[in-house]
């Protein structure tokens, strides 16, 4: 029995060093590490703010959602990005019976979102993100409007939570080696296409320090342009 629990020992380490050289070979590595790409989406995370979304209870839940998520501390005082969302949400019967009872719905809550640079006004990222969320119907109006308000809140916590990760990947992957020299060459680019304004500065004069022309004063021209004095050594 010792010797079978020494084989399953040397078996269990065997497969942990294998999943450790796959993990290595997919170059896996944690969202929120300790590496350039984590730091970005961790501090990227916190230096994002929120606009407001929608005028309802629900775009006040899933701005709260990610305000939790992205900035727990709070509105950063100096953002360096900002998140724009737009919301939309429906309704949907699941479960109807004969007498047209509706037993069952689905609520929809889908947000369109983007990512913008404040620095630069560009935007860096955008997509839909749509979760559904079920709930019971009854005779009682009171339990449906509390089924739908729970529906509601799980729909917006599960929109927060994707729309979250996927901010730090975005931001991970922005601070990668490979997209910031992409994005250098792409300045550089932008830089060497751009029109010189080949009209400034202007062109020197001739002589800066010519006297001026023989219509002017004399008395200005001695007072601008003073004769040499020589000077005796010791003096």
């Amino acid at each position: 029995m010792q010797v079978a629990g020494v084989g399953m020992g040397v078996k269990a380490v065997a497969v942990g060093l294998g999943l450790a050289l796959v993990l290595a070979a997919c170059s896996f590595r944690p969202l929120y590490g300790t590496s350039n790409e984590g730091n970005a989406a961790r501090i990227g995370s916190e230096t994002i703010a929120i606009g407001p979304i929608g005028d309802d209870r629900v775009g006040q839940q899933l701005r709260n959602g990610l305000i939790n998520r992205l900035t727990p501390r709070g509105q950063p005082a100096f953002p360096a990005y900002q998140l724009d969302v737009t919301i939309d949400d429906s309704l949907a019967d699941l479960l109807v019976q004969e007498d047209s009872t509706v037993l069952r719905r689905n609520y929809k809550l889908t947000a369109s979102y983007r990512l913008v640079e404040l620095a630069t006004g560009d935007p860096l990222h955008s997509a839909t993100i749509s979760r559904t969320a079920s709930l019971n119907r009854s005779d009682s109006e009171y339990a449906n409007v509390i089924a739908q308000r729970d529906a509601e809140e799980r729909a917006a916590e599960a929109v927060a939570d994707v729309l979250a990760q996927r901010l730090g990947i975005e931001l991970a992957r922005l601070a990668s080696p490979k997209e910031r020299r992409r994005a250098a060459i792409a300045e550089a680019a932008k830089i060497a296409a751009a029109e010189v304004d080949r009209t400034y500065p202007p062109e020197p004069l001739d002589s800066p320090l010519s006297p001026p022309p023989a219509d002017d004063d004399e008395d200005d021209a001695e007072v601008r342009f003073p004769a040499p004095v020589a000077v005796q050594p010791g003096e």
